[in-house]
Formats: C-alpha cells, sequence, structure tokens
C-alpha cells in the first residue's frame, strides 16, 4: 500500500508517507507499525475539481537554503581526536543533531511540485496479524460498507448477515463505524482488538461535517482542499552543497522513525 500510495505521489521507495499514516490513523514508526500490520485497504470517492502544477523544467533550491546546510562533518577527523576530544565531539554531534533537525523543521523533506484541489470521502481498514479474516472476506466486507455509506443507506446491506447459528456474521466494527457516521466529525476510528481491526472513515474538503454523502459532495466546488500531492524530495537538489552528503542521509534516518 505504502509503495502504491507512493507511486501516486511520485515518490521512491516503501518509506509511507504523512498521507498513508494520515488515512489509516498510524501513529508510531513505520517499521513497528508495519511489523503490526497485515493488511490495508481503502474504499471511496476522490474528487478532483482540478490540477496545479509547477511548470519550471529546472529546480533550484534558494540560497538562504542553501546556507542552511551545516557545511563542517569530518568524522575521522572527529575520530583521531581520541578520549581526551569526547567532551568536543559529544558537543559537536549535539551541534549537529540540533542543526539537522532546524533544518528539517524549517524546510521539510520534501517540495511539493503539484496537487489534485477537491475533496475525499474514504473507507480505511487497517488488519493486525491477530486477526483471522480472510483477506478477500475483508474485502468484501469493506465494499459491502462502503456502497451503504457513499449510497446514503440506499444501498441494501449485507452487513446484517448472520450465520445459521443466529450469530452476527460481519465483525460487529463495520456495524460500530456505520453508527457512528451520524456524528458530525471530520473523521471517525473504530476499533475491534477482539477481530484485530480498525476502520478510519475521513473526509477532505467541502463541509466535513456532513455525514451524508450526496450532500457532502455538493459542498466540495465551494470548499476544495488539496488530495493529492506530488513531491521532489528536496536531498535531489543538494548535490554539490558542502555538507549535503551527511544532511540526505540524516533526513533518510528521519522519514524512516
Amino acid at each position: 500500500m505504502s509503495e502504491f500510495l507512493n507511486q501516486k505521489s511520485s515518490i521512491q521507495g516503501k518509506v509511507p508517507s504523512g498521507y498513508l499514516n494520515t488515512i489509516f490513523d498510524l501513529t508510531g514508526d513505520w517499521l513497528h507499525d508495519a511489523a503490526d500490520t497485515k493488511n490495508l485497504a481503502f474504499d471511496g470517492y476522490f474528487i478532483s475539481l482540478y490540477h496545479l502544477h509547477l511548470t519550471a523544467s529546472l529546480l533550484v533550491l534558494h540560497d538562504s537554503v542553501k546556507k542552511s546546510v551545516p557545511s563542517h562533518w569530518d568524522p575521522e577527523a572527529l575520530s583521531r581526536k581520541g578520549i581526551a576530544g569526547y567532551a568536543e565531539l559529544f558537543v559537536v554531534l549535539n551541534w549537529l543533531r540540533l542543526t539537522v533537525w532546524l533544518f528539517i523543521q524549517t524546510y521539510g523533506t520534501h517540495i511539493i511540485v503539484g496537487m489534485a484541489v477537491g475533496g475525499q470521502d474514504l473507507l480505511c481498514v487497517r488488519q493486525n496479524y491477530s486477526s483471522a479474516i480472510p483477506s478477500s472476506e475483508l474485502r468484501g466486507y469493506l465494499e459491502d460498507l462502503g456502497d451503504v455509506m457513499f449510497s446514503d443507506g440506499k444501498s441494501p446491506s449485507l452487513l446484517q448477515r448472520k450465520t445459521r447459528d443466529g450469530k452476527q456474521k460481519v465483525p460487529e466494527v463495520f456495524n460500530h463505524i456505520f453508527k457512528s457516521n451520524s456524528l458530525q466529525l471530520a473523521s471517525i476510528a473504530e476499533t475491534s482488538s477482539k477481530d484485530g481491526l480498525t476502520i478510519i472513515s475521513s473526509k477532505r474538503g467541502g463541509n466535513v461535517f456532513l455525514h451524508n454523502h450526496s450532500n457532502w459532495l455538493q459542498t466540495v466546488p465551494t470548499k476544495p482542499e488539496g488530495i493529492l500531492f506530488k513531491f521532489v524530495p528536496i536531498t535531489s537538489l543538494l548535490t554539490g552543497i558542502p555538507g549535503s552528503g551527511y544532511l540526505s542521509h540524516a533526513i533518510n534516518l528521519y522519514l524512516r522513525c
């Protein structure tokens, strides 16, 4: 899923973007999230009213950005200081960490070069390894929930299916999110530890407090937001700048945390 969404944003690699973390309500570091997550899936609508993009063929960083790159980084020289230089080494490393952190906080890690503007109405499912529900069955539940919610409850629902002995067949969390959808919230999450599932219903653009999909759809043109972005990594524009190698490595580590 991370590779799929990254491709949509022109980002290489498997490291999940902030967009994926947001729609699937992932808050930990990506290695632990990946270790805990069995499947990710979503259903929904992306309404693109128009697209914005930079027309410049060559992107160049502003001089003020280039000057913010930490230029003093010589690990071999630092290692030669030995025990007597441990105190100075500690100070230098802390200064470097702070400088890199300030650079990332000020300029970020990627540059937006394009975006789709409109709205999105999504249903996202996160399945943990504790869940025994087959992926094909889970997909069917998600599609059925989407049919009901995106048709404003007019579509016949299979969410009330029961087994032969009268027990609820569909995990209760699906019905919980359907009932919670009437709340005036931009994003709703329901979790079932028993089934190992988390379901998130979220809107972006338009009047996000309208739970009715059709009514929300009519408000998107009056309150559109950026929904899909195209990025260029800032590290790709650092070539030739003193200290850029260390900064690029630090940014890559930052993205993996």
